[in-house]
C-alpha cells in the first residue's frame, strides 16, 4: 500500500502536538488533524484559563485578608469580564506556540476538519482522504452531562463555557465535587459569589490521601462554600429567580436556586463518530480506547494518547504518553508506559499534590514499612506567610525507600517532583536529610520528613550504643 503519511495524528491536543512535533522533527511526514481548536481542552478550556482565573481570584482573597498581614485593603467590586479578559489575554500569548502556523513551519501538514476513520489506514476530512502507515488518537475528553430530569432544559455552565461569563454568579450552583468542581468553586468563592457544591458521593478528593478529604472539607466550608455531599439529584429546572436544583439528602428533600449552574460531573472520551467500531478499535465500558502498554490498540497501527484512553487525564500524561508512541513508532523500541510515579495537583487554596501510593494502597502491596506526616505549620517560612494549612505525609517501603507521597499546601505542585525522582530512582527519605535547603523555604519540609524518617529507622539498641561507645 502506497501511504500519504508516516503518521495520521487525529486532535491536536496536548498528546497530538507532541507526537506531531516530535515525528516531523525526526524527518516522518505527518498530517494533524484537528475538528475545534489548536491546543485544545488544556489551552482553550482546561489548564491555562482556569489557573488564570485561579491567579485572580487567590488574589482577591488576600486582598480582602490583607489584615492579618498588618495591611488595610478594601475589595469593594470584582469586576469578573476584566478577569475573563485577561484570562484570554494568557490564552492568545500561549497560542502561537500551538498554532497551526508553528506546526506547518514545523513540517506538518495541519487538516481543520473532523477525521473519521475508513479502514485501519484512512481517515475522512470532509471530501478529502489521507492514508497514513500509522494513526494515532489523541481527541481528547469532553464534559459529562448526568442524566438529571430538566438539566438539558437550563442554560448551564461547563469548563468549556465558564470563562466567558460577564457577570461574577451572585449564587454558583456546582454539580460535582472533582477537581474542575473543587478548583472553580472556591476560585468564584474567593471572587465574592455564593457556592453550593453538590455531590452524590459522599467525601472529597476519593484518589487522595483520607486525610486530604477530610482537612480540604473544612477549608472549604471555613472559606464559606456550602458542601451538600452524598445527595441524590431529584431534577433540575429554570425559575423566574434562576436555575433552581432539587435534591435529596438523608431522607429530605430540599432546593437550591443560584443565578448559574456549573456542570462539572466528570469527563467522557471524546470518540463519537470517530468510526472506531468500523475498524475494530476496541473501547472499555466508558468509551475509553483500550491500549496495551506500548500504546498500541486492538489493530495493530493505531495507537492512541491522553485523555481519550484514561485513567490518568492530564496534560503532563499525555505528554508522556505521546514519548511513548514516538519511541515505539519511529525507532521501534518497544517501550512501555510507567504508571508508577504519576504525579498530580488539584489547584485549590492550598494546593493538594500527590505521587505513588496512597498509604491505604502502600498496606495492601505487601512492601508497606510505614507512613510520616510532618505538618506545614513546623515550617518557618509557612509561618511567615501564614501558610498554616497543609502537611507532608510520606509512604515507606521495607527498605525504607519512598513508595507514595502526598503533599498539601500552597507550594505543593511545585515541590512533588523532587518527591517523584526519588521514588522513581527508588532511594529512601534519607536523601533529603543529606541535601543542602535555601532557608526560609516551604520545601524544608522534606527534610523535616527525612529527619522523622531517620528518628523511627533508630532502634532503641541502637541508642544504648550511642550512648555507651560514641558518646563516653
Amino acid at each position: 500500500m502506497r501511504y500519504d503519511y508516516h503518521i495520521i495524528v487525529i486532535g491536536a491536543g496536548s498528546g497530538g502536538l507532541v507526537v506531531a512535533s516530535g515525528a516531523a522533527s525526526l524527518g516522518a511526514r505527518v498530517a494533524l488533524i484537528e475538528a475545534e481548536k489548536m491546543g485544545g481542552d488544556c489551552l482553550n478550556a482546561g489548564c491555562v484559563p482556569s489557573k488564570t482565573f485561579l491567579k485572580s481570584a487567590h488574589i482577591a482573597k488576600a486582598i480582602r485578608d490583607a489584615s492579618m498581614y498588618g495591611l488595610t485593603a478594601d475589595l469593594k467590586k470584582v469586576d469578573i469580564a476584566a478577569v475573563m479578559d485577561r484570562v484570554n489575554k494568557v490564552i492568545r500569548e500561549i497560542e502561537p506556540h500551538d498554532s497551526r502556523e508553528r506546526y506547518e513551519g514545523l513540517g506538518v501538514d495541519v487538516i481543520l476538519g473532523f477525521g473519521e476513520l475508513q479502514d485501519r489506514h484512512t481517515v475522512k476530512i470532509g471530501r478529502e482522504t489521507i492514508i497514513g502507515k500509522y494513526i494515532v488518537i489523541a481527541t481528547g475528553s469532553e464534559p459529562a452531562v448526568p442524566p438529571i430530569p430538566g438539566l438539558n432544559d437550563v442554560h448551564y455552565q461547563t469548563n468549556r463555557t465558564i470563562f466567558h461569563l460577564k457577570e461574577l454568579p451572585g449564587h454558583l450552583i456546582v454539580l460535582g465535587s472533582g477537581p474542575i468542581g473543587i478548583e472553580l468553586g472556591q476560585g468564584f468563592r474567593h471572587l465574592g459569589s455564593q457556592v453550593t457544591i453538590i455531590n452524590r458521593s459522599p467525601g472529597l478528593f476519593k484518589k487522595d490521601d483520607p486525610e486530604v478529604g477530610h482537612l480540604m472539607e473544612k477549608q472549604l466550608k471555613d472559606d464559606g462554600i456550602e458542601l451538600l455531599l452524598g445527595i441524590a439529584y431529584r431534577r433540575v429546572r429554570q425559575d423566574t429567580d434562576g436555575i433552581s436544583v432539587e435534591i435529596e439528602q438523608e431522607g429530605k428533600s430540599r432546593v437550591i436556586t443560584g443565578d448559574q449552574l456549573l456542570v462539572a460531573a466528570g469527563r467522557l472520551p471524546a470518540t463519537k463518530n470517530l468510526g472506531l467500531d468500523k475498524v475494530g478499535v476496541r473501547v472499555d465500558k466508558k468509551g475509553y480506547i483500550v491500549t496495551n502498554r506500548k500504546l498500541k490498540t486492538s489493530v495493530k497501527n493505531i495507537y492512541a494518547c491522553g485523555d481519550v484512553t484514561g485513567p490518568y487525564q492530564f496534560t503532563h500524561m499525555a505528554g508522556y504518553q505521546a514519548g511513548i508512541i514516538i519511541r515505539n513508532v519511529i525507532f521501534k523500541l518497544g517501550a512501555k508506559v510507567d504508571y508508577s510515579t504519576v504525579p498530580w495537583t488539584t489547584y485549590t487554596k492550598p494546593e493538594v499534590a500527590h505521587v505513588g501510593y496512597t498509604e491505604p494502597m502502600a498496606r495492601k502491596t505487601g512492601t508497606y514499612k510505614s507512613s510520616l506526616k510532618v505538618d506545614l505549620c513546623a515550617i518557618d517560612r509557612a509561618k511567615a506567610e501564614d501558610d498554616r494549612v497543609g502537611f507532608l505525609k510520606l509512604n515507606l517501603g521495607k527498605k525504607g525507600r519512598i513508595i507514595g507521597a502526598t503533599l498539601v499546601g500552597e507550594k505543593a505542585g511545585e515541590m512533588i517532583p523532587a518527591i517523584t525522582i526519588a521514588i522513581k530512582q527508588k532511594l529512601t527519605a534519607g536523601i533529603f536529610m543529606n541535601m543542602i535547603f535555601s532557608y526560609p523555604t516551604e520545601s524544608e519540609i522534606l527534610k523535616s520528613a527525612s529527619l522523622e524518617a531517620a528518628k523511627q529507622s533508630l532502634k532503641p539498641w541502637m541508642k544504648k550504643v550511642i550512648r555507651a561507645v560514641l558518646l563516653r
